[in-house]
């Protein structure tokens, strides 16, 4: 039991490690040279956690906002 205990509580802390801060979109588009690192190591891990989504809309959003107006 109390093996069971310890294992438990082991593996929540381990878990814990592993969790990283969310930032916003906002935040990301505040900070385009990390959002631009951050896209770069979600793409190369396959990550698809709430930063990696938030970072991918953010550099999106960053795109639309600085695209070059087209000459007609």
């Amino acid at each position: 039991m109390k093996k069971s205990f310890v294992l438990i509580g082991a593996l929540s802390i381990f878990s814990l490690v592993g969790c990283e801060e969310t930032k916003s979109v906002d935040w990301w588009l505040e900070h385009h040279e990390e959002s631009l690192k951050k896209e770069a190591e979600c793409k190369k891990t396959g990550s698809d956690s709430q930063n990696c989504r938030n970072v991918k809309e953010a550099n999106f959003r960053y795109q639309q906002l600085h695209a070059k107006e087209p000459n007609f």
